[in-house]
């Protein structure tokens, strides 16, 4: 078994466990990170999440050789290209995806909160990488999905990773209308110095 084949594994394992960390210990500390009702379409997407959430893991670990079956159609099987290139980008962009969370979640501190909720602000956070993007939470999960279509170019990881490259700058778009509402000109003021992405 090649261990660049365990890398991405590997990586998102470590994504996942600084977030769930994080989120635990600020949970323990009382601190209140998502207001999400327990409505019909919050379970249904929940429940999305889920399957997806394994799904992706189940893939991960089949290209990594720890086991032998896979739960997507052949079709979504075959890597479309192999290239040493393309393999240390990604492995690059695992490496950077988990070093800005890390950054994030330091910089965020006690602000981290999950969904756009009036009812429960964090502190506007400037500093720290957030002084150089505005959005390194989101960096770094793209850099992430980035890096693990490069290194596995199936399409299963291409089409993930162009869905979500997407559907997170369509999040930053409504969550920038939600942070000039209700930070004012505190983030105007932000938006101003500090780019979106880099």
């Amino acid at each position: 078994m090649e261990i660049i084949r365990l890398i991405p594994l590997l990586g998102f394992l470590l994504f996942c466990l600084q977030i769930g960390m994080q989120a635990f210990v600020l949970q323990r500390k009382g601190t209140k990170l998502s207001d999400r009702k327990s409505s019909f379409k919050a379970i249904i997407s929940s429940a999305f999440l889920i399957v997806f959430f394994f799904i992706f893991l189940n893939e991960l670990v089949y290209k990594a050789g720890l086991i032998h079956f896979s739960v997507l159609p052949d079709v979504l099987q075959p890597l479309l290209i192999g290239n040493v290139i393309f393999t240390t980008c990604g492995i690059v962009l695992l490496l950077l995806s988990n070093l800005l969370m890390l950054l994030s979640l330091r910089a965020l501190n006690q602000s981290l909160r999950f969904g756009l909720n009036k009812g429960n602000l964090g502190k506007l956070t400037t500093s720290g990488i957030y002084a150089r993007s505005r959005n390194p939470f989101f960096l770094a999960i793209n850099c992430l999905f980035v890096g693990i279509a490069l290194i596995f170019p199936s399409l299963f990881f291409i089409a993930i990773c162009l869905l979500t490259l997407v559907s997170i700058h369509l999040f930053i778009l409504k969550e920038e209308r939600f942070m000039h509402k209700n930070y004012g000109e505190d983030y105007k003021n932000y938006a101003k110095t500090v780019r979106r992405y880099f």
